[in-house]
């Protein structure tokens, strides 16, 4: 069956308007221009289309208008919002707020609208009105706005079809406007999202998120630059696997896998350094702000972590605070380590002891077989009192060939000897450099502290003072003696 004129027309006037999303950019304006002409072309005379506010369906925004005659056309398209208490403002806002269209015919017309209304929003009509038919605009399951569609006085009350024809104009444009609202939207979120990518890329810290898995969903341009594996490589990686992470608290304490993950649930946050490798395998120093993600029903989903690489910064660090030949604790730490450790002796850590170490015949080794074997007694030697002190105990290279153990929560006296005696067997014994065995032996002079002394003792002054102590040990060959 071939559909009559009319009705091909209407049917071409819906297609059109359904198509303007198949063409370029679109925006609303432009669908509701095609809409309003649609009706003017198709059944006349004149058409406008109106935005009700989300926050009072009372107002209505003129959003395009069209008419068949170019000068009513003019007129038509001035004007804004409508101005609430006119019959024209509660004609629509009733369409709007019922959902359902209105048909008015000439005498309906007639009885509610005096000239002064004729020349005002919505018909800005001069000539006269005959004819009124309004339709909801319905999407999403909301009443968006309405449709008007007007004739001049003479012209016939809209029928039935024509009111149907009009209702699908408005059902299309707003199908058309709603997508491209969602269309802007989720252009607008995408270039959004790709601004925070551009952002998270540009930030110089790493940025780093993982799921419940520990699977990598996050990697940004830092962490390529720090770890030296790309964001190809590392997404969907275990997080833990790649780079072998050590967790340390701020006060140098290590943490589990598990302590950490406790944490994150409890508190939310975890902050610390942390201790990871490379793609080359070098390892790499971090400062780390954890912030865990939680489901409703309080589980751990992941977590993002930013990182600040500190690995240049803790190298020089070492370099400024550790002797260049034996790596340990240079007179700079040393001073610094005493100024903490008195403050704990003094709050009721207990007993602290501070051991002055001097190598006896070292001279005879640096003047027989050169300083570069000196130099490799003195590394031995260092390692082997690193290794003989206590894990809290600090043993540091004061110069030359002297060096100081700080100790700290020595149960008495007879502690801080025995101490002494282990350092100076551990020291004693043979040590083959250059080809030649060789053997020193340590004199070591000891200060004690309690709580009481502590609270005015100086770092440089319990120095002199096991010095002094170290000397008449060296002068006694007892290997060991007390300050007084």
């Amino acid at each position: 069956m071939t559909a009559r004129p009319d009705e091909a027309r209407r049917l071409q006037a819906v297609v059109d308007i359904a198509r303007t999303l198949t063409r370029g950019t679109v925006e609303r304006p432009r669908v509701a221009e095609r809409a309003v002409r649609a009706v003017a072309d198709v059944i006349g005379d004149g058409c406008s289309l109106w935005i009700a506010a989300p926050e009072d369906h009372n107002r209505l925004k003129r959003e395009a208008a069209a008419h068949r005659d170019a000068q009513a056309e003019r007129r038509l398209q001035h004007g804004g919002e409508l101005v609430d208490g006119t019959w024209g403002a509660d004609l629509l806002s009733a369409v709007v707020e019922a959902g359902v269209p209105a048909v008015l015919g000439p005498a309906d017309v007639a009885d509610h609208l005096d000239t002064a209304e004729l020349a005002s929003a919505p018909w800005n009509a001069v000539g006269g009105l005959g004819a009124v038919a309004a339709v909801p605009l319905t999407g999403d399951g909301t009443v968006r706005g309405a449709v008007l569609a007007f004739r001049e006085v003479g012209r016939p009350t809209y029928t039935d079809d024509e009111v149907e024809f009009l209702q699908a104009v408005a059902d299309t444009a707003t199908a058309a406007m709603v997508a491209v609202d969602r269309l802007a939207f989720s252009t607008a979120a995408l270039d959004d999202m790709r601004r925070q990518a551009e952002l998270v890329d540009q930030v110089s810290d790493v940025i780093i998120a993982w799921d419940s898995e520990d699977r990598i969903v996050n990697w940004n341009a830092a962490a390529e630059r720090v770890y030296l594996y790309s964001a190809a490589e590392a997404l969907g990686c275990d997080a833990q696997a790649l780079l072998a992470t050590r967790y340390i608290t701020a006060d140098g304490e290590p943490v589990s896998r598990e302590q950490l993950r406790a944490e994150l649930i409890r508190n939310g946050v975890w902050r610390g350094e942390l201790r990871q490798r490379r793609a080359d395998g070098e390892e790499v120093q971090l400062l780390c702000s954890m912030t865990a993600m939680i489901d409703a029903s309080g589980q751990l989903t992941g977590a993002i972590a930013i990182n600040r690489d500190v690995t240049q910064q803790r190298r020089e660090a070492q370099l400024a605070l550790h002797d260049a030949l034996t790596g340990l604790p240079n007179r700079r730490f040393l001073i610094d380590h005493l100024e903490q450790t008195l403050k704990r002796c003094a709050a009721g850590a207990g007993l602290m002891a501070v051991l002055f170490l001097d190598l006896d015949g070292f001279k005879k080794i640096n003047d027989d077989l050169g300083h570069e074997a000196g130099d490799e007694v003195l590394r031995v030697i260092a390692e082997r009192l690193w290794a003989a002190v206590r894990r809290h105990d600090v043993a540091a290279r004061f110069g030359g060939d002297e060096f100081v153990v700080v100790a700290e929560q020595v149960a008495d006296r007879w502690s801080a000897e025995d101490l002494s005696r282990r350092l100076i067997a551990a020291i004693g014994e043979p040590v083959v450099v250059a080809g030649t065995t060789v053997r020193v032996t340590p004199s070591i002079g000891v200060t004690l502290v309690d709580a009481t002394s502590a609270r005015y003792r100086q770092p440089e002054e319990l120095i002199r003072s096991a010095d002094a102590a170290m000397y008449a040990a060296k002068r006694g060959r007892c290997g060991v003696s007390f300050a007084a």
